[in-house]
């Protein structure tokens, strides 16, 4: 009996040392992991920097581009500088920013529409006809004057509406 406690013994201190040996194992693994994933966030943060600023260093380009287009001053015909920088203002900007750019230039900044309002209405200036209907034929043409108006539903709802200011 006491041989088979000695037995015992002896295989659960060799499974311990197994368990050891495992979990040193395991940690050495995890290590190794950690460190791969802190060189991958590195090398990710050092990307998304990169990117972060050619894409200010791009915005600040396509600033310059714009304000170039909207407010540069092309009389003197002779300057080579000036078709360089607009040459290169063009190629920066995508063609809509170049036509919003022109637009600006040709027609001036946008303005809104919070100055524009009616005080009356074109719809309420149309004058109000009496209908008169004759026929030859054997029965009368009854005429009701219309309690209708003249306008669509549409266009009743934006008569109220320029009435009302909006």
């Amino acid at each position: 009996m006491e041989w088979l406690w000695l037995f015992l013994g002896i295989v659960g201190l060799g499974l311990i040392w197994l368990l050891i040996l495992g979990m040193e194992k395991l940690s050495a693994r995890l290590r190794e992991h950690d460190e791969a994933r802190r060189i991958a966030e590195q090398r990710l943060a050092e990307r998304t920097a990169k990117a972060e600023s050619d894409f200010l260093e791009q915005e600040y380009a396509k600033a310059a581009a714009k304000e170039f287009i909207e407010n540069a001053d092309f009389n003197d015909q002779d300057d080579p500088d000036t078709d360089a920088i607009l040459q290169e203002a063009i190629d920066t900007l995508s063609s809509s920013e170049l036509i919003e750019s022109v637009t600006k230039r040709i027609m001036g900044a946008p303005k809104g529409t919070e100055e524009i309002t009616a005080a009356r209405s074109a719809f309420d200036q149309t004058p109000v006809r009496k209908v008169v209907a004759k026929g030859n034929g054997v029965l009368p043409v009854k005429v009701k004057p219309s309690t209708k108006s003249d306008l669509s539903k549409s266009e009743q709802k934006m008569l109220k509406k320029i009435k009302q200011g909006y």
